[in-house]
C-alpha cells in the first residue's frame, strides 16, 4: 500500500498523467522535467518513489507510456540532460509493474534486460534498484530468474543482479540455500568469462560489484560463507580478488570469523611462485639481479 511519502509533491502530475495516457504527453513531460532533480548528481528520490507507486495504481493503462519512456534513445534523452529522467522513470515504472502484476511480468522483464545494457549509467543503476525491489517483493519465486540473469552472456545484466543483491533488504525473503546458489552462480559467471571479455567495461563493472554482494549475503545468511570458502580454493584471479575484498570487509564486523576463514582459504590455496626471487624485491617482479 502506498504511503504518504509515495505521493507526488506536485499535485498536477496525476492529472497530467491522465492526459498522457489519453495521448497528450507534453504536459506530463513538462511536469516531470521540473520535478526531476536533473541535471544533477541524482534524480529526485521522492519523484521516483511516487512514480513507482502510481505505476502500480494505474495498472496496464500506464504500460504503453512506460515502454515509450524506457525506449527513448540516449540521443533524445542523453546522460546529464533533464530528459534523462524519462527513461529512468520508465525503468522505475516497469519494475514496479513487474513486481505487482504476474500477467505482464515476462514481457516487462525482457524490457528490463535491454535497459540493463543502456549506455546511460543512471538507467543501468535504476535497473539494479528495480531488481532489488522485485526480489524483495517476489522472494523465492524470483530466484530462478535471478540465476538466469546472472548466467547471461551480457555482463551488464549480470552486474545489475549482483548490484541488486548487495541490498540486504532484497535478500530478506530468501533462504540461506537461495543466497548460496546466487553466490555460486555469480562466481561461476566471472570464472567462465572468455579472455577478450575481461577487458570489457561491463565485465569490470561486474567484478567491482561482486564483493558488496558477497558481503551482504554472508551478513544476511552467515552459513552461506561456506560457498565462498569453497570458491577461495580456486584459481580465477578476478574471483580471488573479489573474495579477498569481501573477506577484508567481513573481518572488521560481526561476521569477522567468517571473513578470516575466507582469507585463510585464499592463503592456503595461493600457489608458490616458480621464480624463488619473486616477491623479494618490491617492483622487481620477474627481473634478474
Amino acid at each position: 500500500m502506498a504511503s504518504q511519502r509515495d505521493a507526488f509533491r506536485d499535485d498536477t502530475i496525476p492529472a497530467a498523467l491522465d492526459r498522457a495516457i489519453a495521448g497528450d504527453r507534453a504536459p506530463l513531460i513538462d511536469r516531470l522535467r521540473r520535478a526531476s532533480g536533473l541535471p544533477g548528481l541524482r534524480p529526485n528520490d521522492g519523484l521516483v518513489r511516487a512514480w513507482a507507486a502510481e505505476s502500480i495504481k494505474r495498472g496496464e493503462t500506464i504500460d504503453p507510456l512506460l515502454t515509450a519512456f524506457v525506449s527513448m534513445h540516449e540521443d533524445v534523452a542523453p546522460y546529464g540532460h533533464v530528459d534523462e529522467i524519462l527513461p529512468i522513470l520508465g525503468v522505475v515504472g516497469l519494475g514496479a509493474r513487474a513486481g505487482a502484476d504476474a500477467k505482464v511480468r515476462a514481457a516487462i522483464l525482457e524490457q528490463l534486460e535491454e535497459a540493463s545494457c543502456d549506455g546511460r549509467f543512471r538507467v543501468r543503476d535504476q535497473v539494479a534498484q528495480s531488481i532489488a525491489s522485485m526480489t524483495e517483493t517476489l522472494g523465492r519465486e524470483f530466484v530462478p530468474t535471478l540465476c538466469a540473469w546472472i548466467d547471461h552472456e551480457q555482463p551488464f545484466l549480470s552486474r545489475a543482479v549482483v548490484s541488486a543483491l548487495a541490498d540486504r533488504n532484497a535478500l530478506a525473503p530468501l533462504s540461506a540455500e537461495d543466497v548460496a546458489s546466487l553466490a555460486d552462480h555469480a562466481l561461476a559467471r566471472v570464472e567462465r568469462e572468455h579472455r577478450a571479455g575481461h577487458r570489457h567495461v561491463a565485465f569490470r563493472d561486474l567484478c567491482r560489484a561482486l564483493p558488496a554482494m558477497l558481503v551482504a549475503i554472508v551478513l544476511r545468511h552467515p552459513s552461506a560463507s561456506a560457498t565462498l570458502e569453497a570458491w577461495a580454493t580456486r584459481e580465477d584471479e578476478d574471483n580471488r580478488d573479489a573474495l579477498a575484498a569481501a573477506a577484508k570487509t567481513l573481518s572488521g564486523g560481526a561476521q569477522g570469523a567468517r571473513g578470516v576463514a575466507i582469507s585463510e582459504a585464499l592463503t592456503a590455496s595461493t600457489k608458490k611462485p616458480r621464480d624463488p626471487r619473486h616477491g623479494r624485491l618490491p617492483g622487481k617482479r620477474g627481473r634478474g639481479k
